[in-house]
């Protein structure tokens, strides 16, 4: 993320992460709206939010980093929001990462249900071998 991004840039790259297709989306659904007035003022960087803004995002996305929000500075690492892709030719690469990581998620999954049979296996064969 840029050093000198605004307000407006940060909130849009929010928006994405957590799933709505455009500031108006994130304004009428997520902050419950009746337009996006409020936040398109704020998308030549010149305006500042009002902290009735920064109140109603924080109530209902608890996740959210203020401090990166508001003064693009980190208080902890939030996941998705520094890697967050530039363009669809990266979202297609994040998505086939994502894929590849699900796909080893379950085949790790599958290991540890092998390994736990495994293990009963021996546990039978160790009382087995002792009761006689």
């Amino acid at each position: 993320m840029n050093k000198n991004s605004t307000f407006f840039e940060r909130l849009e790259i929010f928006c994405k992460k957590e799933g709505f297709n455009s500031i108006n989306d994130f304004a009428i659904n997520g902050l419950k709206y009746k337009s996006s007035q409020k936040l398109n003022r704020l998308r030549n960087g010149a305006g500042r939010p009002s902290l009735e803004i920064i109140e109603d995002i924080k109530s209902r996305f608890e996740n959210i980093d203020l401090n990166w929000l508001i003064a693009n500075q980190r208080e902890k690492q939030v996941p998705g929001v520094d890697n967050m892709p530039e363009n669809s030719e990266s979202c297609k690469e994040c998505k086939w990462r994502d894929k590849i990581i699900a796909s080893q998620e379950q085949t790790i999954m599958a290991l540890h249900e092998k390994a736990n049979a495994l293990q009963l296996a021996m546990e039978i064969l160790g009382r087995k071998t002792a009761e006689k």
